[in-house]
């Protein structure tokens, strides 16, 4: 039978940089999904998973020896709907699904602070699988904060194109250094996205998310960026931009669905080549077991 378990994506982050002596970014989940499947196999002691999937497998055997289940056999399958090395939070999905799936098929509680330290022993984690809105330190998890909950934020999301590896790019020499250089804007940033999620005031969380994409251009390049904003900030319907932060998607927020058509269009008349992946919106997140 198994246990199934869905794990929303994300497009980059609404903020990310450096706050309180710490890394951290603002979560930015969307409705778009990972879902993952475990069944015990009792034939063998293996993890059956897909080559690729190997930080997933990883996160399993740290799981398992944690309970003291080393000698059990599981499947794993995975549906994809979140592209890879893009910023979209796929492999937290994987990693964290898979994982929960586990605790479930194995009748035990799940317990989010052992999944944080789990997954961040593997690689950097997104916050998706957290309820609402969360600040959380995406590397060492020294600081977490659910900010609150949001309406549903129309969301375009286009992709510059190539693949950022996460770990390659949290383990940059100077990376520390550029954070704490951007660290002003960042802290405003943070601020009006906060402010934005209490007062639900999308006007506010566009703003924010917009100061942290440029604060970020120094770090990761995102070719025209400022163009593409100026561009889009006649347009009506244009809430802001929020990016991967370490990845290549970007997010056009919108007032609603209904600006969808004219803001894409624009985009593709005078960006042609940002490839627009789909249609979507930024969520409250949290993990669903189906």
């Amino acid at each position: 039978m198994g246990k199934t378990v869905k794990i929303p994506g994300s497009c980059g982050e609404l903020v990310q940089g450096y706050l309180n002596k710490s890394n951290f970014l603002i979560s930015c989940p969307i409705e778009v999904y990972n879902t993952i499947h475990v069944s015990e196999i009792r034939s063998n002691n293996n993890i059956l998973i897909d080559q690729n999937k190997y930080k997933t497998k990883q996160a399993l055997l740290k799981l398992l020896s944690y309970y003291g289940f080393q000698k059990i056999g599981l499947k794993v399958e995975i549906n994809a709907e979140l592209p890879e090395a893009k910023g979209m939070g796929s492999s937290t999905a994987d990693i964290v699904g898979a994982m929960i799936a586990t605790i479930l098929l194995l009748d035990k509680k799940v317990e989010l602070d052992l999944i944080t330290k789990i997954a961040l022993e593997v690689e950097p984690s997104d916050a998706t699988f957290m309820d609402g809105i969360v600040m959380f330190d995406h590397l060492k998890g020294k600081q977490k904060e659910r900010i609150g909950e949001i309406e549903p934020i129309s969301l375009l999301v286009f992709d510059y194109g190539g693949g950022v590896d996460t770990i390659s790019f949290n383990s940059r020499n100077d990376l520390k250094n550029l954070n704490r250089h951007k660290a002003k804007m960042v802290k405003n940033a943070y601020r009006l996205v906060k402010k934005g999620i209490k007062t639900k005031d999308k006007k506010l969380i566009g703003k924010g998310a917009t100061i942290s994409s440029i604060a970020n251009q120094n770090i990761i390049n995102k070719p025209g960026l400022i163009k593409l904003i100026n561009t889009l900030k006649l347009q009506k319907g244009f809430l802001g931009v929020n990016t991967a932060h370490s990845g290549t998607v970007i997010g056009i927020m919108m007032k609603n669905e209904g600006f969808s058509e004219q803001i894409i269009g624009k985009i593709k008349r005078n960006f042609p080549k940002l490839n627009y992946l789909f249609n979507t919106r930024i969520i409250n997140g949290g993990y669903k077991i189906i």
